[in-house]
């Protein structure tokens, strides 16, 4: 038996034996609540399968479902799993690829992807549903990326409308806030922002092939950017430094390198990171890092901590590469099928193989460092404005952490109402926020004809705030009376 299929049978074989746990448990654990826990030789981390290369996916922060990019071979795709139905879920590799047919078994649990278009070298980059207060033009839009044509967005049809070329899309991210980001492989960083109806683009810096970026939730000073060359640098204030250098442990060869880094939600009082990548064999890393004693914007080698090496000795290619903290403060990764064409192995449908799944981990994290509570928010309108001479009503808000709010309204004249556009920002804690409703021009039109014909005119605003982890306070509900 060739010395490549006898290490791949070892993890198998230990699974089976029942000694493998005691071992893993000395890093992490397993939760109890993950789907194929009891289920005989199957892998407890497991939480989704059946993927070629999840290479980029994210978590939307308000609804907690998931959606992944998986770089195809026939197609390429985007699913979205709702948040009932991760755990378990399936998505067809290497029975299929996209809706394409490949070997023509019948997956289980099977979730066919949302929007496919065929493969090529412009292959999918997964991307963010949109929370991002000061986008209120994509808000609850998911946005993602083509390695080589640049954004888009996913429409209600399945189908995708390009918004931007960004050449080179690496990975999307959102900062401690909710801002939303994209990574370019040519070196730029880029808040996305929007201008009327328009997505933009501001550089924050270059870097070297960045891949993405991570913060911890709720922080609003610091911003990590993973290079895939080995370094983690942090922005800090517009100042960039770096933060830790694995480039020493990596390879780094084609789809290779620093993959992924994510920020523990305890940081400010554990201190501790975790870093994906390809290491010097070839296999996939999974590291644990703490900052130094110096401060909060410095790691180094020597506070390393291996929680887990997956065999990956088939090819340099199909990696995975996402690693991101759930709302339940679970430690998520993806890992890709292992490179081989079509699979052959068949790793991504197995449940005794790490490869082409998304894991779920225990890595430690205390429950107290989960945020479950919703922001409190106050609100404050005054009831009768000039809104023509304003171009919208205006709402005073506060929130008792920082958080993103959001405000929408309904524009009611004689029975008849106009929804209008939403708009938001980003809170600081306790502090009173002006935000305003606006009145695009046609609304404008019709208040001042209602007005000027004596006629009824009120706006309905209603005002939410969402906090770094997801949780939303309660809908405010206010109502304005129109003066002329």
């Amino acid at each position: 038996m060739p010395a490549r299929s006898v290490a791949r049978l070892i993890p198998l074989l230990l699974v089976l034996a029942g000694v493998l746990a005691p071992a893993a448990h000395a890093q992490y654990q397993v939760p109890p609540d993950n789907p194929f826990v009891n289920v005989p030789g199957a892998r407890g981390e497991i939480y989704v399968y059946g993927m070629r290369n999840p290479y980029r996916w994210s978590f939307d922060r308000l609804t907690g479902d998931m959606w992944i990019g998986d770089v195809g071979g026939i197609q390429e795709e985007v699913d979205h799993l709702p948040r009932a139905r991760i755990a378990g879920a399936n998505l067809g590799w290497n029975c299929l690829s996209g809706t394409a047919v490949l070997t023509g078994c019948t997956p289980a649990n099977y979730v066919a992807p949302v929007h496919t278009y065929p493969s090529g070298p412009d292959v999918v980059i997964g991307g963010y549903v949109v929370r991002d207060p000061s986008l209120p033009a994509f808000a609850g839009r998911y946005l993602f990326g083509r390695l080589n044509s640049g954004i888009y967005r996913l429409e209600a049809n399945g189908g995708a409308t390009h918004l931007l070329d960004v050449p080179g899309v690496s990975g999307f991210g959102e900062d401690g806030t909710g801002h939303l980001y994209v990574t370019s492989l040519n070196g730029a960083v880029y808040r996305l922002g929007q201008n009327g109806s328009n997505l933009t683009t501001t550089s924050i810096g270059s870097f070297s092939q960045p891949l993405g970026v991570a913060a911890a939730p709720g922080d609003t000073e610091r911003l990590f950017v993973v290079e895939k060359t080995g370094k983690v640098r942090v922005r800090t204030g517009g100042q960039v430094s770096d933060f830790l250098d694995v480039s020493s442990l990596i390879a780094n060869v084609g789809e290779q390198g620093l993959l992924a880094f994510a920020v523990a939600p305890d940081y400010a009082t554990s201190g501790r990171v975790f870093a994906f990548y390809t290491n010097k064999g070839n296999d996939l890393q999974l590291d644990e890092f703490r900052r130094t004693a110096d401060g909060p914007d410095r790691a180094d080698l020597s506070t390393r901590r291996p929680i887990l090496t997956i065999p990956h000795d088939q090819a340099t290619n199909h990696n995975g590469g996402q690693l991101l903290f759930g709302r339940d403060g679970r430690l998520y990764l993806s890992t890709g099928d292992g490179g081989t064409q079509d699979d052959p192995e068949g790793d991504a449908q197995s449940l005794a193989s790490l490869l082409g799944k998304v894991l779920r981990f225990d890595v430690g994290v205390s429950a107290a460092a989960v945020d479950t509570v919703a922001p409190r928010l106050g609100t404050k309108v005054k009831r009768r404005q000039r809104v023509l001479r304003l171009r919208g009503a205006v709402v005073y808000t506060r929130c008792s952490e920082s958080c993103a709010v959001i405000a929408g309204g309904r524009l009611r004249i004689a029975g008849r109402e106009l929804r209008l556009k939403r708009n938001g920002k980003i809170a600081a804690a306790n502090k009173r926020t002006r935000l305003k409703v606006p009145l695009g021009r046609p609304a404008r039109k019709r208040v001042r004809r209602a007005l000027a014909r004596h006629r009824k005119v009120s706006i309905r605003i209603s005002v939410r705030s969402r906090d770094a982890t997801g949780n939303r306070s309660g809908l405010a509900r206010k109502v304005v009376h129109v003066r002329r």
